[in-house]
C-alpha cells in the first residue's frame, strides 16, 4: 500500500500533526447533550442490559462508554480517526504528494459548522459517525486495487482480518451498515467482471458485512421502530415511496447532502471545470456543448448559497424547491462529467462509484426520521475521496502543476487551523469557568444555579441543556450539583 521510504516519512509527518490538531480540539470541546447520559450510571445500566430495545450500534456505543469516561482516551480516539479520516483518502488516491494530503485536509476543515457540531463537536456523534466512515475507508484502501488493470492479489492474513473489519464495521450507524453490504457486493461483481474471477478477500468480507449487519438489526429496537412504537425514530408510512423521497429531498436532505457544502462544493466545481478544459480534448459537436453547459452549471452552483443567499437573503419554499433540483444538477453535472471525460475505463468506474455512493449512503434518510447533518460526514467524505482522486489523477498525468498550489494550500489549512484552535480554546476556557462558577454557586448553598452559555456554540452539539428541558436535570446530576436545585440558563456574556 505504501511503497517508499519517502511516502511513509509523509504520511507520518502529516498524519502525526493532523493527529496533533484534533486531539487538540477534542481536549477543548466539552462533553454535550447525551454524552452527560453515557457518561453516568445509566450508560452502564445499557451495557448490563446488552442495550436492549436501544439500538445495534454496538461498537459505537463502547466507544461512547469508554471516551465518556476517560478523557486520554476520548482525546486519542478522536485525534486518530480525525486523522485517518484525513490521511486515508489520501492513501486511496495511491499519492506521495503533500498537496493532496493538504487538500484532503482542507476539505474536511471546511464542513458546515452544523455538521461539525454534530460529529467533531459531539462526542456521541462522532463515536458512530467518524468512526464508521474511518472502517469504509479502511475497505476502500484493501480493494482500490480492483480499479486498476492488473489482477489484485491479497495475502491469506488479509484475508482473515476481513472477517472483524467487516463484522465491526457494520456496528456503528445503520445507513452505513446497509452501504457496506451493497458496496460489498459490488467490489465482488466489478472484480469478476473486470477479472474473470472471484477473490477470496472479497468474499470473506461479504459475509462478514452480513453477519454484522444481522447482528445490528437482531436488536428489538428495529423492529419497535418498523411497528410505529418507537416515538422518537420513525419510518414514514403516510405517504408514497416517491411522495416520500420526493418530499424529503426538497425540504432538508438536498441541504445536508450538497447545498451546504460551500467550500466543498467550489473546490468539486473547479476540479470538475478542470477536468473539462484540460483533459475534454478533440470533441464532437455535441459533447463541445456539453462542456459548455457543463462548466456554466458548475460556475452558478458553488456561488448560489454565498451569493443568492448569503448576500440577498432570498429564501422561501419555491426557492427552496428551485435550490433542490439546482444542488440536484451539479451533482449529476459531476457524474457525467467523469462518464464523459474522463480517459480511463478504471478511473470512470472508481471515480462513479465514489459519487454513486454518496447517494446510496443518502438513500435510507429518504424513510427514517430523525436525521441531521451527523448523517451526512460519510457522504462528505466521499466527496472527498472523489476529489482527492481526481486531483492525484490530474497531477499524475501532468494536467496540473500541484506544487504550485502547495503554498496557497498550506495557507489555507493553516487559517482554518487557527481559527479552529482559537475558537475551541475559547470554548475549553469559558467551560472551565462555567464548571468552576457552578461548584462555588453549589457549595454556597444556592437553589439557583446560573449557567452560562458557552461561546461559539453552532460549532457543538447543545452544549448547554434547554431551561427545564430534559437535559437539565441529567447535566446537574453529571456534574455533581446538589439534587433539588435549579438551573437558570444564561447568556455567555452576562455579569452572573
Amino acid at each position: 500500500m505504501i511503497r517508499t521510504e519517502r511516502n511513509w516519512k509523509l504520511l507520518s509527518v502529516v498524519g502525526f500533526l493532523v493527529f496533533l490538531f484534533y486531539s487538540y480540539i477534542a481536549f477543548r470541546t466539552p462533553l454535550t447533550h447525551d454524552d452527560w447520559t453515557w457518561g453516568m450510571t445509566k450508560g452502564m445500566e445499557r451495557f448490563h442490559d446488552g442495550f436492549k430495545d436501544y439500538n445495534g450500534r454496538y461498537f459505537g456505543n463502547y466507544t461512547e462508554l469508554l471516551i465518556t469516561r476517560i478523557d486520554w482516551f476520548r482525546i486519542f480516539i478522536m485525534g486518530l480517526f480525525g486523522a485517518l479520516l484525513v490521511v486515508l483518502p489520501a492513501l486511496i488516491a495511491k499519492t506521495n504528494s503533500i498537496g493532496v494530503y493538504l487538500l484532503s485536509f482542507l476539505l474536511f476543515l471546511t464542513v458546515p459548522a452544523n455538521m461539525f457540531a454534530q460529529t467533531y463537536g459531539w462526542a456521541a456523534g462522532f463515536s458512530n459517525y467518524n468512526t464508521a466512515a474511518v472502517f469504509t475507508l479502511i475497505f476502500l484502501l484493501v480493494v482500490k486495487n480492483v480499479f486498476y488493470d492488473k489482477a489484485p492479489k491479497y495475502s491469506i492474513w488479509l484475508t482473515i482480518l476481513m472477517v472483524p473489519l467487516g463484522i465491526i464495521s457494520q456496528l456503528f450507524v445503520e445507513h452505513a451498515t446497509l452501504y457496506n453490504v451493497i458496496a460489498a457486493i459490488f467490489i465482488m461483481v466489478w472484480a469478476f467482471i473486470r477479472f474473470r474471477k472471484f477473490f477470496l478477500l472479497h468474499i470473506v468480507y461479504l459475509a462478514s458485512v452480513i453477519i454484522g449487519a444481522a447482528i445490528m438489526f437482531s436488536n428489538g429496537a428495529y423492529a419497535k421502530i418498523f411497528s410505529g412504537e418507537d416515538k422518537y425514530r420513525t419510518v414514514d408510512s403516510d405517504m408514497g415511496i416517491f411522495a416520500k423521497m420526493y418530499d424529503t429531498f426538497k425540504t432538508t436532505l438536498y441541504q445536508y447532502l450538497v447545498m451546504n457544502n460551500v467550500g466543498l462544493n467550489i473546490v468539486l466545481a473547479l476540479i470538475a471545470i478542470f477536468v473539462l478544459v484540460k483533459v475534454a480534448q478533440n470533441l464532437s459537436m455535441v459533447q463541445l456543448v456539453f462542456k459548455g453547459l457543463f462548466i456554466m452549471i458548475l460556475t452558478i452552483y458553488p456561488l448560489y448559497k454565498p451569493v443568492v443567499k448569503g448576500i440577498f437573503d432570498i429564501s422561501s419554499e419555491t426557492t427552496t424547491t428551485f435550490e433542490a433540483y439546482l444542488s440536484l444538477l451539479f451533482y449529476l453535472v459531476l457524474v457525467a462529467t467523469v462518464l464523459m471525460f474522463i480517459p480511463k475505463t478504471g478511473l470512470k468506474a472508481e471515480l462513479t462509484f465514489y459519487l454513486i455512493s454518496v447517494v446510496t449512503l443518502a438513500a435510507p434518510l429518504f424513510f427514517v426520521t430523525p436525521f441531521g447533518p451527523r448523517n451526512f460526514i460519510i457522504c462528505y467524505m466521499f466527496f472527498v475521496l472523489f476529489a482527492v482522486r481526481t486531483v492525484q489523477f490530474l497531477h499524475e498525468e501532468n494536467y496540473l502543476n500541484l506544487r504550485a498550489l502547495y503554498l496557497p494550500l498550506f495557507a489555507l489549512v493553516m487559517a482554518f487551523v487557527l481559527a479552529y484552535s482559537y475558537v475551541f480554546t475559547q470554548i475549553g476556557q469559558a467551560n472551565d469557568a462555567r464548571i468552576k462558577s457552578m461548584k462555588a454557586q453549589a457549595a454556597a448553598g444556592e437553589k439557583v444555579i446560573f449557567v452560562k452559555r458557552l461561546p461559539y456554540q453552532q460549532y457543538l452539539w447543545m452544549s448547554t441543556p434547554i431551561q427545564d428541558g430534559p437535559h437539565a436535570p441529567i447535566f446537574a446530576e453529571y456534574y455533581k450539583l446538589p439534587s433539588g436545585v435549579t438551573l437558570k440558563i444564561v447568556p455567555y456574556k452576562t455579569t452572573k
